[in-house]
């Protein structure tokens, strides 16, 4: 498995853990895909979601430096506006993609933030005027840590 897989993976888990929580569901992962990333189904139900996971990184050095690439703990200055910039880039980049997928199931995208600094209550504020983009994606999830300390355990649904 590499890396990539092992990020998503991880990412599902600790979506599907909060998703099935808030929403006393069990959906369990059913298929490994390419688009989407994946397949899951709920056993109570029978339902079946298709998954697209995408990691948010401000930049590639973020991105080293979060997955531990490079040791340097110095990095540009980053402010809320520039990373919910990249938040809706990222957003319509995958709305964009949308069409390419390959499931007779409706689709939720899930979005995971790696950055330490900003939380859902930083980056929504409406100081920041953050624009979720058009898609036609069932449903959007932002997923984050309440403190950098802690693992990925706030989940807010944006569509």
């Amino acid at each position: 498995m590499d890396e990539k897989e092992r990020l998503e993976r991880q990412a599902l888990a600790y979506f599907l853990r909060l998703y099935n929580r808030k929403f006393n569901t069990k959906y369990r992962l059913q298929h490994k895909r390419e688009r989407p990333d994946f397949s899951v189904r709920n056993l109570y139900n029978g339902d079946i979601l298709g998954v697209e996971i995408s990691h948010i990184f401000h930049d590639k050095k973020e991105a080293m430096m979060m997955l531990g690439r490079d040791q340097s703990h110095i990095h540009g200055i980053i402010s809320a506006d520039d990373h919910v910039r990249v938040l809706e880039r990222i957003l319509r980049q995958k709305a964009e993609k949308y069409y390419g997928y390959e499931i007779d199931a409706p689709i939720i995208l899930v979005l995971r933030d790696f950055n330490p600094i900003f939380d859902a209550k930083t980056i929504f504020d409406p100081r920041l005027h953050f624009r979720m983009p058009a898609s036609e994606f069932k449903e959007v999830w932002y997923m984050t840590r309440t403190s950098p300390a802690r693992k990925w355990d706030k989940l807010v649904r944006l569509k």
